[in-house]
């Protein structure tokens, strides 16, 4: 099914759905008038009827950004405690206080290494390919703890994703190189971090390792979006579009320093 949303719909502001919680956030101005609000630890900081107000919101965005029904998506990640999990979400809203987009992250310590992996990450289409999202990520989510110094061992950003899209979003940020690869052999190491990352989700018995693909990544929906996307990368487009089915997923994985 694809939804048809009309981005001149009237929805309620960020300060209707975050209340008081708006006037503890962090906040950065983003290219085209856009601002990032910043919810340290959102299942800490917001109540169950908060949360579920952003739920509601966050099915409309984001089925305008992926141009499909995103409804069971978040009625599955809402029972999987999206919100209470993350390390960070944070709202991206227009000059009105509208929210036009979205991401969250999370912090896991293994032995050897750290992995931030990102979760869930759009916005409308309106303000696609402007630049709002890179740099949102350059500012926030990738310097090491926001600023702090760099931690001694490997850290590395990961992301579940089936969009050529984001996978160029991504390879802008790293230092190296981003896998899967068009080009490159996949290291043990990051074949290491995706496995501990699969396990994390609970799709270990999903994954496979010489992909770096999780088969089946999204059983809650018919597909993620209602039409694949092309980044107009020929390697890349073949890559994505040769390599999943509808509801699979490439684990991304690159080391950040």
């Amino acid at each position: 099914m694809t939804v048809r949303y009309d981005e001149h719909q009237v929805l309620p502001s960020a300060r209707a759905i975050l209340g008081r919680t708006l006037d503890a956030c962090q906040s950065l101005r983003l290219p085209n008038g856009l601002i990032a609000h910043v919810i340290v630890e959102p299942g800490q900081v917001l109540n169950q009827s908060a949360q579920d107000r952003v739920y509601d919101l966050l099915v409309p965005v984001t089925s305008s950004s992926f141009g499909a029904d995103m409804t069971p998506y978040w009625a599955q990640r809402s029972k999987e405690g999206y919100l209470d999990r993350l390390a960070e979400f944070v709202v991206v809203c227009d000059v009105g206080g509208m929210m036009v987009g979205w991401t969250g992250y999370h912090l896991l310590s293994y032995d050897g290494f750290a992995i931030r992996y990102l979760d869930s990450t759009g916005i409308v289409p309106r303000f696609q390919s402007g630049g709002t999202m890179r740099e949102l990520m350059q500012r926030w989510i990738m310097p090491p703890e926001n600023g702090k110094a760099a931690p001694a061992s490997p850290a590395y950003l990961t992301a579940r994703s089936e969009s050529p899209i984001f996978y160029k979003l991504m390879r802008k940020l790293l230092p190296g190189h981003l896998y899967p690869n068009p080009s490159s052999p996949t290291p043990p190491q990051v074949v290491a971090v995706a496995r501990h990352l699969a396990r994390w989700l609970g799709q270990a018995d999903l994954l496979d390792e010489a992909a770096l693909t999780i088969r089946g990544a999204y059983d809650a929906l018919d597909q993620l979006y209602g039409e694949l996307p092309t980044c107009g990368d020929r390697e890349l487009d073949q890559m994505f579009g040769s390599q999943l089915g509808p509801l699979d997923a490439f684990l991304l994985v690159g080391q950040t320093h």
